[in-house]
């Protein structure tokens, strides 16, 4: 006959595991009714106080933390809240770093958490991390992690985020079913390996349709809307005509709308703007944005999840997770009347 777990006891008390954890510690946090309740379905079902993974748990610091790349970016607020809303129900602590897509001080944070003895990281990797570096910060230390909307092809762990090639395609197909023909794309770290991958992404659907990605129009910038704004400077230094604009994310879409506006260029008329993130502000935005939602909350949840069960479970197989990227088109799409691709006065 199978032991009798916490989780059973929870269930048949209809209470949360940690519930049910507090009142084997006679914690004063739990009501004299719920300790009552919980004790009688201990009896119940024969429940047998297993001190050796008591004494294990005790061990623990409760502690999780999350190192992210920018704290501005709406995608990582809702990805934060869906982390922790996960992790306070399972009774942990979640610690907060940014690294600004710096890997030195990525690095540095890393190594804080690791002394401050969390019980696992999450990590969004900055955009020019390599296995070596994770490896010492992370390998040496045993510390279970999970690398969240970017990886890094040489390091083995278990990762979450959204199908990036994919999401490339849906815009890709979009704008090429909507008469854009020039395509720029524009925005995001160059090594970053969602940027990589939604280029790729762009590239196979333009060249399913027989056209081609310039590779003048791919330029990379920082991942925010000065990013944005700079990208179109640079992209109208090219010369090169373009009558569609894909951005590495929404905010960088947000900054890029605003260098066009500064030009007498409106989004959604001479050039379709689209994003990757889906944003609450992405409908909100006049035009509203055409963009690519990649699920920060589902992405959050389901990362917490994965290093809840590598904590449990260490030495499980890395586990890879993506998600299926959904296309949402609004204004700053229109189809195209047909008119000459919007050329730039660099003058």
């Amino acid at each position: 006959m199978p032991r009798v777990t916490l989780s059973d006891v929870a269930a048949a008390s209809g209470v949360s595991k940690a519930t049910v954890s507090l009142v084997v510690r006679d914690s004063s946090r739990v009501s004299a009714a719920t300790k009552a309740r919980v004790r009688e379905a201990m009896e119940q079902l024969g429940y047998v106080y297993d001190r050796r993974a008591a004494n294990l748990r005790a061990q623990r610091s409760m502690t999780v933390a999350l190192v992210a790349t920018n704290v501005r970016n709406p995608y990582f607020a809702e990805l934060t809240m869906a982390i922790e809303r996960v992790l306070y129900k399972r009774g942990y602590t979640l610690l907060l770093g940014y690294s600004h897509d710096d890997q030195e001080r990525q690095t540095r944070l890393l190594e804080a958490m690791s002394e401050h003895r969390v019980d696992g990281m999450l990590l969004v990797p900055s955009y020019d991390t390599s296995g070596d570096m994770l490896q010492k910060s992370l390998g040496a230390s045993g510390t279970p992690h999970v690398l969240v909307t970017r990886h890094v092809p040489s390091h083995q762990a278990d990762y979450i985020g959204v199908d990036n090639r994919a999401a490339g395609q849906l815009l890709g197909d979009h704008l090429v079913r909507s008469g854009r023909q020039h395509v720029a794309f524009l925005g995001g770290p160059p090594r970053s390996t969602a940027r990589v991958e939604r280029e790729q992404g762009l590239r196979t659907a333009l060249e399913g349709h027989g056209l081609a990605l310039d590779p003048a129009l791919s330029i990379a910038t920082s991942a925010d809307r000065d990013g944005g704004e700079r990208a179109v400077e640079l992209l109208a230094e090219t010369g090169r005509p373009y009558d569609a604009i894909v951005c590495y994310s929404d905010v960088v879409a947000f900054g890029a709308i605003s260098a066009l506006r500064a030009r007498g260029v409106e989004a959604g008329r001479e050039v379709a703007v689209a994003g990757f993130d889906d944003v609450p502000d992405a409908a909100l935005q006049h035009p509203s944005l055409t963009t690519v939602a990649t699920h920060p909350d589902q992405t959050g949840a389901e990362a917490a999840e994965l290093l809840l069960r590598r904590i449990e479970e260490p030495d499980l197989q890395p586990h890879t997770v993506l998600l299926t990227p959904e296309l949402k088109v609004r204004e700053s799409t229109r189809s195209q009347d047909g008119s000459a691709p919007h050329t730039p006065d660099t003058r």
